[in-house]
């Protein structure tokens, strides 16, 4: 009898960790070929890149030579690691692994140029085939080419916690749903209950960190509202961060261009923040390459971390694009 209930409570006990495990954000990997993220030397101090959108304007086409321009200025400034906003390729062809393994290598081997590690945010190119609808295929070969687990999770630096998510998953409602949206119009990007259930325990766990840094594809506030994030992913993302004053900086990708809807200056200079504060920063960046919208540029992000503030510096990229 002693034995028996022995066995249950461990039992008991196993399907409980397993369940807090299946709970949790799962950890998120550097891409393939890019280094291991080090321990930091300075926890309170130290410099990320943030940058995204560099796919190129057809799938008949190589990388471009802005990415490439960019992957030299960041090997050149050495940050300590570099977080991408998405579209690291043209993909969108579910019919066609090979030509999509080719796109990854092509991209990773230019990446790993940098000698950084290189956390990236899948966008609607790597999650999504032709009709703009979230593919098992493409969700597969985003994971075997790039060494994922999953395509979202998180990681500590320092005394900083960074979060990337998949903003392409399946809808389940009708309002988000790929296959219901009007006939000319582009579905929005939706985060399902599982990855938002984990996103909110992912902040409760990190309610003592310096900051939060989370960076996804589709924005939640973006320039133009068509083909963002679904609304109500947005309304649930912003109410869960009030409750979390040292979430710092919302960075999407998506719009090919720079935005900062916090100032009178829509395309000024990101915003310097002290945290905690009551509302996090948000930023689009998405001009590492993919053809630019009106008003876009080519730039990247550099952020520094200053003990309890945090400074954004906009570098605009002078390169030519491949085509």
């Amino acid at each position: 009898m002693k034995r028996f209930a022995a066995a249950f409570f461990l039992a008991v006990l196993l399907a409980a960790t397993l369940t807090a495990a299946a709970d949790k954000m799962p950890p998120l990997n550097p891409l393939k070929g890019t280094p291991s993220l080090p321990e930091a030397k300075h926890p309170d101090h130290f410099v990320f890149v943030v940058t995204g959108d560099n796919r190129p304007e057809s799938d008949k086409l190589p990388p471009t030579e802005v990415v490439k321009e960019i992957f030299k200025n960041i090997k050149k400034l050495g940050p300590a690691f570099v977080l991408w906003t998405g579209d690291i390729i043209y993909g969108k062809d579910s019919s066609d692994p090979d030509k999509i393994n080719t796109e990854y290598k092509d991209f990773l081997k230019d990446a790993a140029k940098a000698d950084t590690p290189i956390f990236n945010a899948p966008g609607n190119h790597e999650m999504n085939d032709k009709n703009n609808c979230p593919s098992d295929k493409l969700l597969k070969l985003y994971l075997d080419d790039n060494g994922q687990d999953e395509p979202y999770g998180s990681f500590d630096y320092g005394h900083s916690h960074f979060i990337a998510l998949d903003s392409d998953e399946a809808a389940d409602s009708d309002a988000c749903d790929c296959s219901k949206q009007p006939k000319g119009t582009k579905p929005p990007g939706f985060i399902g209950k599982k990855q938002m259930d984990r996103l909110k325990k992912d902040l409760d766990d990190n309610e003592k960190a310096d900051h939060i840094f989370i960076f996804l594809h589709r924005p939640l506030v973006g320039y133009e509202k068509e083909d963002q994030l679904c609304p109500s992913n947005v309304t649930a993302m912003q109410d869960m961060f009030t409750k979390h004053p040292n979430v710092s900086y919302i960075v999407a990708g998506h719009q090919h261009m720079y935005y900062n809807p916090q100032g009178k200056d829509e395309f000024g200079p990101p915003p310097t923040r002290t945290d905690p504060s009551p509302k996090p920063y948000y930023l689009v960046s998405g001009g590492a390459g993919a053809p630019l919208r009106k008003k876009g540029f080519y730039h990247y992000l550099i952020f520094t971390v200053d003990g309890a503030q945090v400074s954004v510096q906009l570098v605009p990229v002078e390169a030519k694009d491949s085509d």
